[in-house]
């Protein structure tokens, strides 16, 4: 009950606030959210992956056992969510969204939190190098798999599309700074670390302004109630199996699962609306899944630790 509590007033209650917020400020105030998104897209999320993988101090060698297990993880769960859309005979369009729903977790802002409240210290690297990772996955693959392509394009019009927006380029000049360890000077390093440090609240925000503006009839039960099944239910029980299946030691199995299990990520709503794929669908999976997380989380923590 402690631990429900925790997770319930120090990680979900602030997401499901500033979320509020949006709503409410949006019936009034009625805010552009095409433009809100196209400025997360175009300027706070490329400064954001520019100084979160640039100023990564994670010890690669350290960590050859989560990056490899993350990797196969999410090409499994982008299949599973895929696979379930086609057998539950979803329309097409919402296909690669329910499959990249069942695949990415926020396992950032709501994730790291929970690895703070449940595991060990050091287990906070671990969790820090899945969210970079996933945050790759979803820029690149993610991208590819949402953008549109126009009638007769050809076979590379997607790779166009997504290197339309600075997000992949950001990713590749945040992973080569890194790598050559080199530092931004004060005069360009400080203004992207201010402008990126907004992404999650502003992200959250226009959340709230989305739903504000979506209809009861764009809420479509089966679909919300398919990728919170998928998400909250399907995903972690995979992830479990994949772990016991490659022989991962017990703790990071631990932390795995529980991760599989947080609620669909924000950031994937910020490409869902860029390319006008679902927003609103997306938007409320996010708040339902977010909703639930307590006790989904709660209850696989407890799962893992008893068995």
């Amino acid at each position: 009950m402690t631990l429900f509590l925790d997770i319930l007033l120090k990680v979900t209650l602030p997401i499901v606030a500033l979320v509020a917020v949006g709503m409410a400020v949006q019936r009034r105030l009625k805010f552009d959210v095409p433009g809100l998104n196209r400025l997360q897209v175009f300027i706070v999320l490329p400064c954001f992956l520019l100084h979160y993988l640039s100023s990564a101090k994670q010890p690669i060698s350290a960590l050859v056992p989560t990056i490899g297990f993350s990797f196969l993880q999410f090409a499994v769960l982008i299949a599973v969510g895929w696979l379930a859309a086609a057998l539950f005979r979803i329309k097409a369009s919402l296909r690669p969204v329910l499959a990249l729903g069942t695949m990415y977790a926020n396992i950032g802002f709501f994730g790291i939190p929970v690895v703070q409240l449940a595991f060990a210290p050091e287990y906070i690297l671990h969790q820090s190098v899945m969210t970079s990772l996933i945050s790759i996955v979803i820029v690149t693959v993610g991208v590819w798999l949402l953008a549109p392509v126009e009638a007769g394009a050809g076979p590379f019009a997607r790779v166009r599309q997504a290197f339309e927006t600075p997000v992949i380029p950001a990713v590749v000049a945040g992973l080569l700074l890194r790598g050559f360890e080199i530092t931004l000077p004060p005069v360009v390093g400080l203004p992207v670390q201010m402008l990126g440090s907004i992404f999650t609240p502003l992200a959250l925000f226009t959340l709230g302004c989305q739903l504000a503006d979506s209809t009861r009839s764009e809420r479509n039960l089966g679909p919300l109630t398919l990728i919170a099944m998928l998400k909250l239910v399907v995903a972690p029980a995979v992830t479990w199996g994949l772990a016991l299946a490659v022989g991962l030691p017990d703790d990071l199995t631990d932390l795995f699962v529980v991760a599989a299990a947080a609620p669909v990520g924000v950031l994937l709503a910020v490409f869902c609306a860029e390319f006008d794929r679902e927003p609103q669908f997306m938007a409320s999976a996010i708040l339902v899944t977010t909703l639930l997380s307590p006790v989904v989380v709660t209850g696989w923590l407890l799962l893992v630790r008893m068995i």
